[in-house]
């Protein structure tokens, strides 16, 4: 078992212990919770597993697994409903496989292998559901959002250019468009909320996320995540 397989692994092993252990909460952890009508802003760290991405003819992405973090801030209607608004970002190490058509008749000649590292970043609005009233409960989220990718991977020539900037003067510099895209993403996760006093909480939770690529597979990406935020 690889390294990102066993905190994988222990991330989910914690999170099932902490569902298991919901039912056996005392009362006085177990409060009425305050967090209704309330803002609040979270920090979102996510450990995603690796997953390999299928094209056509053989054409494969072997995408590593990898820490993302963001930021988020929403609004608690109740203490059963909130409504937020996420961003994240990731860099994640791959390896892919391409099928060449040296030809061009349309059968694949051969293949080469590379690696690289893409960015990847989504943006989307969230719902979630707590299950009780109480500072500690098991809960339900959904997400909707776009998914920008950048692979990285040079789609053209690089190209100069010098300009008089307003700061620092003259300056020239060098750029080259990438192949990347904006795709639509969705959502869901079933984890645990713990607020820990009437300002901080905290959240555990397992995740997948789908990518709507228009062609080949639609990946799934799935990972542990926690939620460390504040209400106000």
């Amino acid at each position: 078992m690889t390294r990102h397989r066993t905190v994988l692994a222990m991330l989910s092993f914690s999170l099932l212990a902490a569902v298991c252990l919901i039912s056996g909460v005392s009362p006085a952890v177990a409060a009425d919770s305050d967090r209704g009508e309330k803002w609040q802003f979270y920090i979102p760290i996510t450990y995603i597993g690796s997953e390999t991405i299928g094209g056509e003819n053989g054409t494969s992405v072997d995408l590593n697994s990898d820490f993302s973090w963001g930021f988020a801030f929403g609004y608690n209607f109740n203490e059963r409903f909130h409504l937020g608004f996420e961003i994240t970002w990731i860099d994640m190490n791959y390896d892919v496989t391409v099928a060449q058509d040296l030809n061009m008749d349309g059968n694949v000649d051969s293949s080469f292998t590379a690696g690289g590292v893409l960015d990847a970043s989504t943006i989307g609005m969230t719902g979630q559901f707590n299950f009780m009233d109480t500072t500690v409960t098991p809960f339900i989220r959904a997400g909707l959002g776009s998914t920008y990718v950048d692979s990285n991977i040079p789609s053209g020539s690089s190209s100069t250019a010098c300009w008089w900037d307003p700061w620092y003067g003259y300056i020239c510099g060098t750029w080259q468009d990438t192949f990347s895209d904006n795709f639509f993403s969705y959502s869901g996760a079933v984890g645990v909320r713990a607020d820990m006093s009437d300002t901080f909480f905290l959240e555990l939770s397992y995740n997948s996320m789908w990518i709507d690529t228009d062609r080949g597979e639609t990946p799934n990406f799935t990972g542990v995540r926690m939620n460390i935020g504040w209400l106000f």
